[in-house]
Order: structure tokens, then sequence, then C-alpha cells
């Protein structure tokens, strides 16, 4: 057995580093289970480009848990580390580098140049998130990632676009999407819900005249930079609508509307109508920057006009709005657009030209305001969509695209979340259910440089549209294909690419494509599929498990969601963990710009990787938000990591000094004693428990039984009532019982500890280690229950004896009774069911409570006089406790009360525990007569070779202290061994 020292988590973790890196041990653990059942798990790429922050650590630890669980399951857990190198968030930071602030920038620098620098900073932070994989304990293959950027990889996006083409799933169409007018280019569906933020802004009544009348449509807009682009009001036309006047307008709007809007107001109805029969009705422009080529600024009749706000009037411009581009579709509306694609208005719009159009909405509410159109502005709160990466707010903009038809597959996309398993469950049909019933096509296409290239070429002389889904196919049609090859932007493009049916020269559609489809892909691109490895992959489809934060139900989740079912119609995973938010000690989303947060490295240098571990993995349920704050942490490494390391030091330390070696002097559990048998008994009550836990990811219940365990049953109770039995001198079949009980004890609990602190069980383990035992606890076993060591009635009955000391602990504490001073006698009125349970635990009753005796009544046979019994009654018994001290009482009470300093003294001198001492004690005289009989019992409790009265005591350590009322002064020095 290993010396245990102090715990020191940073030092000790960094041995166990080196011990699993120098003797290979997440290979050996891999290596050792092939053959077996696989589980498969898929990383989700992060992104390198930037430091890995606390969320990112807590993902690590939870797949980390999952994966090492499974693996000593007997489970084949391969697991490939991966880079997500493409999109908007490289090419973001690459801007800020060089100082650029428009694509014309970009375009000026260069898209070669620009593309070799976002290569570069893809990786700018690899040997942070690599260290902090490391440091963290989370065993993946780091050497060997897929990375997105690889040629590789993007030939087998390539080769999935291709099949998506073939079906018929890919196509060009003009339609209204969000787009970012800073990154300009348009957002997915799914990329939108990553960015949505309440905001409040003005929204605007605005009167449009009725051509030749003396009335106006009363119509309700939140954004007022679009009314210049208006060209058409809507109207449901199964709803009536008012005209009415109001003090001296007259105004059309819906009639349940007016209801609403001018309650306790007084107005007159004029005449009243359905939606239908204002269908056609002109009325007056609001501006006129553009005269348009077809017949605008009449009523139109749509059903998704709602009565649920505004004036049941809508405000329609085709250039802005989804529903607003279906429906100028359907009535022939023009569509006038004035908004350049950097989001600011073009030249015709001479009074707010260049300015960015929400910065405009102020200026035109006054202005409508100057000309009498405005009726009334309030505040209004909403959710708004930003940009998920630059926060800039986004612009609903008509223009051309690429798209996936993923809303023919709603129904398919559907069919396959049933079958996978989500936790938690509500997500299933809640979060993902909702936005997968309703998926819209995917914007495939974006107007960037540093992505994945859209592999579709159009014939410059017939017309031809091709997509090339290989890089054999792009060579063979390549007029001259380079040796050494780089798919992206501008080498792409630089390759000369013949039409198969007329010869002539193609180009290729100059975008790149959303960097959510190149992560989605990976569960097929990072084996090269369909061009090699199919074997492989075949093996590993559907993954067994994922995990990620829940902001990736609609990102990554989704996107691998989609491709699987459109190209595979399978779902691509079985099992998914979503991950709660990680939030600063307020309780607020953590963020760079506020840091607001503590760099993982400043935990792991003071409290150590296991008590961050400890602290994600039982604060909250794996789902729910959790706060990250080192007192936090702290917290859990006193509570727990502490007490498991000193219960652990303790029996190493007195298995060490009496040298106990379980090979040799190991005692059976049937041979060993009651407690002995209920601390195992409980011990595998808890590995059930946790194994069970551990099949719906409730990670926070199995760690929180084991918690309960270390503290409750092993620390508070098994060691405390069994450490006399390791204190005397002499070896007997009792203390073997209480080794053996503690190295069962601390064997398993190092192997059911494993996944969740997987450096401390280590350290346990390989201090308990010896010759025939696996070189590391990660490559042992998952411990299971043993039937035979399970006795519910033995735990019943410990449970009862607890309930009973507690109520004893309780009533001394209500009188002030401190527990080193014995008292007479405890008595418990109970059944006789509950004396049979507790009978065999009376001589623990006795000294957990400290009395002299423990009697057992079916009715209360003492007078209850209030200065010597005070009782307290708890569901099925009674308990009365002596309360009077007499002299003797008061004198044991005295001596284990001195024994509790010098032992203090013992330790502050920092003596091991076989040290011997002399010990010289001052007292009152009084007291001296009363201690005498107990001078045996301090040398003995203290390992005092003497014990001596002196008026003035000395030693190498001499303080005082006070016991209630009484001052004593204690002298201690070690004796040398040649004293001895």
């Amino acid at each position: 057995m290993e010396e245990v020292g102090n715990y020191r988590p940073a030092e000790m973790e960094k041995e166990i580093l080196d011990f699993w890196e120098r003797e290979r041990i997440f290979e050996k653990s891999l290596k050792q289970r092939e053959g077996s059942k696989p589980f498969i798990f898929l990383e989700g790429p992060p992104t390198a480009n930037g430091t890995p922050h606390p969320g990112h650590v807590l993902t690590r630890i939870m797949k980390d848990v999952v994966l090492r669980y499974y693996t000593m399951l007997g489970y084949h857990v391969p697991r490939r580390a991966g880079w997500d190198t493409h999109g908007l968030p490289v090419e973001i930071e690459v801007e800020k580098k060089l100082g650029l602030k428009s694509k014309q920038d970009i375009e000026r620098y260069g898209v070669k140049r620009f593309n070799e620098e976002c290569r570069k900073s893809t990786f700018q932070y690899e040997h942070e998130w690599v260290e902090m994989t490391r440091r963290v304990g989370f065993w993946i293959d780091m050497e060997n990632p897929y990375i997105t950027l690889d040629n590789e990889y993007i030939e087998s996006v390539w080769w999935s676009l291709k099949r998506l083409w073939e079906k018929g799933y890919l196509y060009k169409g003009y339609k209204v999407v969000p787009y970012c007018p800073r990154c300009g280019t348009a957002l997915s569906a799914h990329e939108v819900a990553q960015g949505y933020k309440s905001v409040t802004e003005p929204s605007i009544f605005v009167k449009f005249k009725v051509k030749g009348e003396d009335a106006s449509f009363l119509a309700w807009t939140t954004t007022p930079w679009t009314l210049l682009s208006n060209v058409a009001l809507a109207v449901h036309p199964d709803e009536p609508y008012l005209k009415i006047r109001y003090r001296d307008e007259i105004l059309i709007l819906a009639e349940e509307r007016v209801a609403r809007l001018f309650k306790g107001e007084e107005y007159e109805i004029l005449d009243r109508f359905m939606g239908r029969e204002l269908e056609g009705k002109e009325y007056e422009p609001l501006f006129t920057y553009e005269k348009p080529d077809k017949k605008a600024w009449y009523v139109i009749c749509a059903d998704f006009v709602t009565m649920d706000e505004g004036t049941g009037i809508v405000h329609i411009a085709p250039a802005f709005g989804e529903e607003d581009y279906e429906a100028g579709k359907e009535y022939d509306l023009p569509v006038i657009q004035l908004v350049k694609k950097d989001g600011t208005f073009d030249d015709k719009v001479e009074p707010w030209k260049g300015m960015f159009v929400k910065d405009a909405d102020p200026l035109i509410i006054e202005h409508l305001k100057e000309r009498g159109l405005i009726f009334a502005v309030q505040d209004y709160t909403h959710d708004y969509p930003f940009c998920w990466r630059c926060d800039t707010p986004l612009l609903y903009y008509a223009m051309e695209s690429w798209f996936i038809a993923v809303s023919k597959f709603r129904k398919q996309l559907l069919e396959n979340n049933e079958a996978v398993e989500w936790y938690p469950s509500h997500v299933k049909h809640g979060r993902f259910g909702d936005f997968i019933s309703e998926a819209k096509d995917w914007a495939l296409s974006r107007d960037r440089y540093w992505g994945t290239p859209l592999p579709i070429w159009i014939c410059e002389k017939c017309g031809n549209e091709i997509c090339i889904g290989s890089v054999d196919e792009l060579r063979n049609l390549s007029k001259e294909f380079p040796e050494s090859y780089d798919l992206h932007k501008p080498f792409v493009d630089e390759i000369e690419v013949r039409c198969p049916r007329c010869n002539a020269r193609m180009k290729r559609e100059p975008y790149v494509i959303d960097c959510w489809y190149d992560s989605g892909s990976a569960f097929f691109a990072q084996w090269h599929y369909p061009f090699e490895n199919k074997e492989m992959f075949d093996e590993c489809f559907p993954v067994d498990f994922i995990c990620e934060a829940l902001d990736q139900t609609r990102g990554w989740f989704y996107s691998l969601m989609a491709i699987s079912t459109l190209l595979f119609n399978s779902p691509p995973y079985r099992r998914v963990l979503t991950l709660g938010l990680v939030l600063d000690k307020e309780g607020q989303k953590m963020s760079k710009s506020k840091k607001n947060y503590l760099d993982p490295n400043y935990i792991f240098e003071r409290e150590g990787a296991d008590a961050m571990r400890w602290y994600f993995l039982s604060a909250n349920a794996p789902w729910m938000p959790i706060r990250f704050y080192e007192d936090a942490i702290k917290e859990v490494l006193g509570r727990f990591i502490m007490t498991l390391w000193n219960s652990f030091r303790f029996y190493i330390s007195y298995a060490k000094l009496d040298g106990f070696d379980p090979r040799k002097k190991y005692v059976h559990l049937d041979e060993r004693k009651g407690i002995d048998r209920w601390v195992m008994s409980r011990l595998h009550a808890t590995v059930r428990e946790v194994r069970k836990s551990m099949e719906g990811f409730e990670i926070h219940k199995a760690t929180r039984s084991i918690e309960s365990f270390v503290i409750d049953d092993l620390s508070n109770w098994y060691i405390r009532r069994s450490r006399k039995r390791l204190w005397v001198e002499e070896e007997n079949e009792d203390k073997l019982s209480c080794y053996s009980t503690l190295h069962d004890v601390f064997l398993t609990l190092s192997r059911l500890l494993a996944p969740f602190v997987p450096f401390i069980a280590e350290a346990i383990y390989q201090r308990m280690r010896y010759e025939g035992m696996k070189e590391s606890v990660h490559l042992c076993d998952y411990p299971d229950f043993d039937e035979d060591c399970l006795d519910e009635e033995l735990e019943d009955a410990m449970e009862k004896v607890r309930e009973i000391a507690d109520i004893g602990r309780s009533l001394r504490g209500k009188v002030g009774i401190k527990i080193r001073y014995p008292l007479r006698e405890l008595i418990v009125v109970c059944e006789e069911d509950v004396e049979r349970k507790v009978k065999g635990f009376v001589d623990l009753l006795r000294e957990e409570i400290n009395v002299k005796k423990v009697s057992f009544s079916r009715r209360e046979g003492h007078k209850m006089e209030p200065s010597r019994y005070i009782m307290e009654k708890r569901d099925d018994m009674k308990v009365i406790l002596d309360i009077e001290l007499t002299d003797d009482l008061l004198a044991e009470g005295l001596s284990r009360e001195i024994v509790r300093r010098i032992q203090a003294m013992r330790k502050e001198m920092d003596l091991e525990i076989e040290d011997r001492i002399r010990t010289e004690i001052s007292i009152e005289e009084s007291k001296i007569k009363l201690l005498k009989e107990w001078i045996d019992y301090i040398a003995g409790e203290t390992r005092s070779v003497s014990v001596d009265f002196k008026e003035s005591p000395k030693g190498e350590l001499v303080k005082k202290w006070r016991i209630g009322d009484t001052e004593v002064t204690i002298g201690i020095e070690k004796v040398k061994d040649s004293e001895l």
C-alpha cells in the first residue's frame, strides 16, 4: 500500500495525467474492448478559433462520464475528436484581425489571401482546446480528428449534395429569406433560431388614405422602414370590419380590434362590412420613391391576418416578408426593393440614403407624423432575430438562393424523431418536435468565402446545370486538373470545367454552403464515405449517443436529423443528451464581452478538475441551467472530495501501520460484524442506484447517491463508529473485519467513481493496487451490485438505530450537554418489532449517544421529572434521556474533553499515528481528584507514555484551553524511539 498524503488536487491530477499518457491507458482501454459490442459516439465539432469557456468544459465532462461508463460496462467505445472549421465564425474573427469591415474590403484584400488567413485562424487556439480537454480528463482521440476543411471531408459533403440534386431536393429559388446585412448573406431557419433576443422598439399605427374618400385604413407595423416598399394592405376575408368616426377622423379597421383599441373611448360606427368587401379598394401610397411596373396600393385578402394584435389590417411589402411575398405572387404585386444588401437605403430614398434601415425608423416616424399620417406610436416588446455570430439585426429580404426542400420531408422527420430517445424526454415532442414539424426549406447557399463550395456548375453557352459529387468527377470534367488541389475558393473556381453536353466552359455558382451542413454531415463525412470506410460507416450508423447544449436542438441536432433523413431516411442518432446552459454566479448567461466567467484553468489549478467535474455532475440534472463560480466548487471540494480522501487516508494509514494485507488476512463477509455487513449492503445498494440512474442519463442522481453513501454512511457513520476498532494494539478478528470491509468499500468506490471523478478514483486505486490487479482503475469493469451483500432488513434496522441516535443527540442539544459527557440511561419506548431490529446494535447506540445503558420499554415507566428526564416522540416510538450528571459522569466527560485537546495538539505538531508522547496537565485541584481514575484512558487515547499533573506543564508544545468554566494547560512532547 502506498502512503496517502494530504490532498493536493493540481499536483495529484498532473501526476495521474502523466501516468495515463506514459502508459497509454486510454489506448489500452480501447484495445481491450475490441470485438465487444460497440457503443458509437459522435463528437459535435467545436470551432477552435476562440478559447474554450466553462460551457465547453461542461459538455466535455458530460460526454466523458458517459463514454467512460459504457467502456467500463464492457462496450467498445471509440471516440474521435472533430473540428468545425468553416463559416462565418471563422470569417468574422479574421475580419477583426485584418481590420476589414465589409465584403468589399475582403475582395479588395483578395479572397485567396483572406481564405489563407481563415485556414490559419481555424486552429489558432487548438493548443488551448487540446490542453483543456486533457486537463479535464476527457478521453477522446485528438491525434486523428475529423476536420471539415479537409478535401476528403468536403468530397463526402459534395457526394451528399449530388444525392439531393439527383433526387430533386436541391433547387434555386427567389424567396424572402432571413438576411444578415453585415455578413452579406442569407441564413437558414435553424440559424435564425439561434439568435432571437427580446427587444423593445416603436410600433406605429399608420393612416392610409382611401382613394377618393375622406377615410383612412388604419394599419399597424413594428418595422416602419418597410413602409417605403409598401404595395398593398391585407385584410381577413371572413372577419367583420368597421368604418368609425373617432373625434374628427374616419377610420377603417377590424371590428374586434376596435373594441380593444378604443375601449372606454367614444366613437361612432358609420358602416360594417366583411373583409372580402374591401378587396380591390385603392388607397394613396405613403411613399413613391419607386414607381411600380404593376398595379399596387390596393386591398388584398389573406388568411394570415390575425385579430390578436394590431388593427386587423396588415401592410404588405413583398420585398421584406415571407407571407407578404407569397401574397404578392398570388395577386401579382410588384416588389419594391429600396434596400441595398448592406442594409442601407439606396440613393432613390433621398432623405435617408446610405442609412441603416433600423436606424432610420425614428426619422421615418417623425416624417409621417409631420404629414399627419401617424395615429399612434407605442413601445412594443417582442422577440427579434439577430445574426447568431455577429449580433446584427436580421432583415427579411427577397433574394435568390439555393435551397434544400426539407419542408417536403416533415412527415419523415417526425417519424425518424420517434425512434430517438431524448433526454430530457419533453424535448422530443417539444422544442425539437415543434421545430421539425414546421421545418422550412433550408437556405443552403452563402454569399461568402471560407466554406465548402457549392458544387453546382452552369454552362455559359447552353445553360446546362450539373452538380459534381466527387473529385474524380471534377477531374474528368476538367481541362487540366492539378496534382495538388484544394477544393476551397478561389482554387476550385480556377479549374476549367467543360460542359458534358456541349463542351463549353462552365461556371460554378459563386456560393459556399451553410457551415451547419458541414457539421451535420459528420456522421458520414468523417469516414470519407462513400469513397472509403463503407463497412466502418455501416457499423457506426446510426450513432448510439450524442451530447451537446440545449441550444444545439435547432442547430447541430437538427442539421444531423435533416441530412440523415434526406439521404438515408433514418435518424442519425439513437440517444441524445441535451445539456443546460452554464450561467454566472448571478444567473446571467456567460459572455466574452461581459467577462463574467472564470478561466477554467484557474479552477484546475486551485480546486482541481475532479471538484469541477463533481460540481457540474451533481448540482443539477444535466439538462438544467447551472451556475458556475469558484465558491460552489470550493464547497464541493470540502464537502465531498475531501471527505472521500480523508476517509481513504484514515483507512490506509491504519492498514499500513498494522501491515494489513487483504491477500493474507481477509475476513469474508459472513464472518464480519453487523455494522460491516450493513455498510457493504449500503455500498451495493448505492451501486444499484447508480446503474439505474445512468440508464436514463440521470447523472445528478447517480452522483448524489454516491455522495450520500460516502458522507452519510461511510464517513459520518461507519468510520466514526469503527475508529476504536482500529485503535487497539493487538491484531484481532474485529480489526481485520473492519480492514477487510474498508478494503472492499474503497476498491469498489474507486471503480464506482471512475467515470465521474477519474483522477481521485485512479489515486485511490493505485494506492490499493497489488500484483495481479489491472494496471489502472479505468481498465477495470464497472461494479455490479451483489445480491448476497444486500440486506434490506439490516439496513432498516440501522436506519432505526440512526434515527434513535439522532433523537438522542437532539435531546442533548436541547439541554446543552456535550456528547463527551456520558449520561446514565436512554430509554426507548417502542413496539417489540422496533426493539428486535435495534437490539443487536445496543452497544453502538450506547457509544453514539454516550450513555451507560440503553433500555427498551413498551410503556413509560419513569416519572418524568423535568430536572432529570427529557423526552421526544417520533412516529412509532418515544425516546427518553436521563440528563442528570453525577461527579463520576462529569469526570469521564472532562477526560474526553482533555483527550480532544491533546489530539488537536498532536495534529498541530504533525505527529504520525504511531508516535508516542509525554503529557503534562495543569488543572484545578478539585478536578485532579476526579481525573486520576481516568489517567490510563487519557494515555491510551493519546498514545502517551505518561500523563502527569504539574503546576507548570512543559513540552515541545504548551497550550492553554478553556473547557466550560475550567481552565486547563497542557504540554506535550514527542518521545524519541531510543527512549521507548
